[in-house]
């Protein structure tokens, strides 16, 4: 990897060994300078383009600029999107979230809060429950403390969500056409027959779609790989291991006899290095192929044209895999074929490429069981705890303050068993989506944020609603069980008060991190006695990895559990809009101080998120607008149900597509520009991300960035330099190219990428 990224800048020889010999994966003590340069390179900062890239400017590890501009605090959302619009919108949706949240406030829940602060539903209580009904924080802001009829609607923010979703598509279209990527030019096809060949796939896709010529440039095979990504782990392992043995040697200490010598790890990790290059150097006819391609045309709209040829959806190809024939689209063979724009290089998982759309589909009904089953835990759990808070209630005398000071110890330890369990849920909820095995990043933080999303907001509110509802004893009528001593208002009033601190905290302190920097401060002060090898220090002094996943989940699952209580209890809203204020500013901080740089992602996911939670928000409000006035009043108001009417209509219809119809939500307009102008531009492409080309196609790149980009006395003109482009790419699909430098090229991170 070194040696490639020295060719592009211009080094010479003597330069480029001077670089190798200070760099070495396994060396002892590290040198600090380099690992302080990996960790200005991963940071999440642009690089500074006022720089010319030498070997004193690149990390040596991972070939990323090392001269960076640190992002201001007060920064745009929009000076993110150097990394792709997926972090910038992130945040937009963030702020989003406070907007209508703020705009409840201030529509009625400044007004319901002193309504209700005033009410005295304990006065009207029958004589026999009138001592346990208290007038307490829990209560007193409570709807049931309000005696009177509520009537009044929120369809506003219903009009603010059209109003986002034409916001969040500009914003997407935008970012898109401000930068000019692979994936512009490109599309994803899926479940083409597995015995077609190259020369076969690039005839059929090289001819005319929607009566317009089409000039292919690149085909990219998918094939299944999974025993090299097997072997490569294998490499991995018995690196690890030799990394021990050294550390050992280091010490003075002896080897235990179940480990291999040194020798002999060098000898089997250069045995499977050669093995992996073959498998390279042989990939059609080792690998099977995946029925899956890429392919890279000159211009844009070329890509869109065959985009619009074959219309068939996912679920139509499932329904065609699953037996269900569907003759009314264009195949190739008999095959139905599902073509998209693709992703970003990065975006793409490539060992999971080779799963059919009908197994994934097996495997997320799977895995969603699984989740089901993980809740059906959950509320075991709470219901056990909901029986203790009964036993207790029973042997103490009411009214005592030894009961108050139980009960509510009890309904903290609920909301801290609630916070448990949802860590639990999303741990096990990514080790089901890594079951899936989605194609590609974006489908499955995706899969992830449904999951996760929807059975955190199940576990905190939904079962916390059933228990204290439907389950407590000694309870004759709804409207008791919410007011009662350690009812559902205090149950409900003390998860809003610790989901308005825990997340945004729980973030900034964060205990892997400050490991992190223990372990850096440890490497500085051992200095010429540290035993840390120099990869073990590069990692150390790496920032934290971004999980918008997890990051979408907890504020959908926040959002929805706010508005379905907001009419019961409309002062925990405020809590919430604290806890955005809070969680927007905190993970701003750990975005630009702290984190390392993702891979550059799109809008889909913000799309995907968008499309799922907000109706779904809108309706569940409206559910519980309209339950609490029946609990409370024992009937519903007519406004009411007309807003849960709109409501369940806008979940209903397909929103997005009226919208588009009505709204003007911008074009998104087709790249002008060809592939052969912008290639050498493309500091990612597929290729270069498929694990069994990569290196031959860096190396290819480079020689063209040699001759291009840094011309010798006999550079080409304009004109000639376009044909040698284009010749170049349409050749890419038979010319076989061995890499020059396969052992280091293989172990760079695969979410990193070479930029000059």
């Amino acid at each position: 990897m070194l040696s490639q990224v020295l060719q592009v800048i211009g080094a010479q020889q003597t330069e480029e060994q001077q670089m190798e010999a200070i760099y070495d994966d396994f060396q002892r003590p590290p040198k600090i300078q380099i690992a302080m340069m990996h960790a200005a390179a991963t940071k999440f900062a642009k690089t500074d383009s006022n720089i010319d890239l030498d070997k004193t400017n690149v990390c040596p590890c991972c070939g990323l600029p090392a001269v960076i501009e640190e992002i201001p605090l007060c920064s745009q959302r929009n000076e993110f999107s150097f990394n792709g619009s997926g972090i910038a919108l992130y945040f937009d949706f963030l702020v989003f979230s406070g907007i209508i949240v703020f705009t409840y406030i201030a529509i009625s829940c400044g007004y319901n809060i002193y309504v209700n602060s005033h009410g005295k539903r304990c006065s009207h209580i029958n004589s026999s429950f009138a001592d346990q009904c208290k007038t307490d924080f829990f209560n007193q802001f409570s709807l049931t403390n309000d005696h009177e009829q509520l009537d009044e609607t929120r369809i506003v923010i219903l009009f603010m969500t059209l109003f986002y979703r034409r916001h969040i598509n500009k914003i997407a279209m935008e970012l898109d056409d401000a930068a000019i990527l692979a994936s512009d030019f490109s599309i994803l096809v899926e479940n083409i027959p597995r015995d077609a060949k190259e020369p076969e796939i690039q005839e059929y896709f090289s001819q005319s779609f929607q009566n317009e010529t089409v000039e292919l440039r690149k085909l990219c095979i998918a094939y299944e790989i999974q025993p090299y990504l097997k072997l490569n782990t294998q490499k991995q392992l018995k690196e690890s291991v030799l990394t021990k043995v050294l550390e050992l040697e280091a010490e003075g200490k002896q080897i235990p006899k179940s480990i291999p010598s040194r020798v002999q790890l060098k000898q089997e990790i250069d045995e499977i290095s050669k093995e992996l290059d073959y498998m390279e150097d042989h990939r059609a006819t080792i690998f099977g192929f995946s029925g899956i391609c890429i392919i890279s045309y000159n211009y844009e709209k070329q890509a869109d044209n065959v985009c619009k040829t074959f219309k068939a959806t996912r679920f139509q190809v499932l329904l065609d895999q699953l037996g269900f024939e569907q003759n009314q689209f264009q195949q190739f063979r008999n095959n139905n074929l599902f073509v998209r724009k693709a992703p970003e290089p990065g975006d793409i998982i490539w060992g999971n490429l080779g799963i059919t759309i009908k197994e994934q589909f097996k495997r997320t009904l799977i895995t969603n069981a699984m989740t089901l089953f993980l809740l059906a835990i959950g509320f075991g759990l709470l219901l056990a705890l909901s029986y203790l808070q009964n036993v207790i209630n029973k042997n103490i005398s009411k009214g005592s303050a030894a009961e108050a000071t139980i009960v509510t110890f009890i309904g903290f330890a609920s909301s801290i068993l609630i916070l448990i369990i949802n860590k639990i849920l999303a741990k096990m909820i990514i080790r089901f989506a890594e079951l899936e095995q989605q194609a590609t990043r974006t489908d499955y933080n995706i899969s992830v944020a449904y999951k996760m999303g929807v059975a955190q907001f199940l576990n905190t509110a939904i079962l916390t609603l059933i228990i204290n509802l439907f389950i407590q004893e000694n309870i004759s009528s709804l409207d008791q069980a919410i007011w009662q001593t350690g009812g559902l208002n205090s149950d409900v009033m003390l998860i809003f008060i610790t989901n308005s601190i825990m997340p945004w905290l729980t973030q900034l302190i964060d205990i892997n991190y400050f490991y992190k920097l223990y372990v850096r401060q440890k490497i500085i002060k051992q200095g010429e006695n540290c035993k840390y090898t120099q990869n073990e220090a590069n990692k150390a002094f790496e920032g934290p990895s971004i999980d918008l996943s997890q990051k979408y989940a907890n504020l959908c699952k926040t959002l929805m559990f706010t508005f379905l209580y907001s009419a019961l209890l409309p002062i925990g809203v405020c809590f919430t809009f604290i806890s955005i204020i809070c969680l927007y500013w905190a993970e701003k901080y750990l975005l630009v101080r702290r984190d390392s740089k993702p891979a550059p992602t799109g809008s889909a996911m913000a799309e995907a998120m968008v499309a799922f939670y907000i109706e779904l928000i809108l309706l569940l409000f409206s559910l519980g607008c309209t339950f609490w006035e029946w609990v409370n009043y024992d009937k519903v108001h007519v406004l009411t149900w007309l807003q849960l009417g709109f409501s369940t209509l806008y979940y209903l219809i397909p929103i997005k597509k009226i919208c588009g119809c009505i709204v003007d939500l911008g074009i998104d307009n087709a790249t002008v520009e060809s592939y052969d102008e912008k290639f050498l531009t493309f500091y990612d492409d597929y290729d270069r991300r498929n694990p069994v080309t990569l290196d031959a196609a860096k190396e290819k790149w480079i020689k063209i960035q040699q001759e291009t980009v840094q011309p010798n006395s006999q550079q080409k003109t304009n004109n000639q330099t376009k044909q040698y482009h284009k010749i170049n790419h349409i050749g890419t699909v038979s010319t076989k190219v061995h890499p020059l430098n396969t052992a280091n090229s293989r172990e760079i991170d695969d979410l990193q990428q070479l930029q000059v």
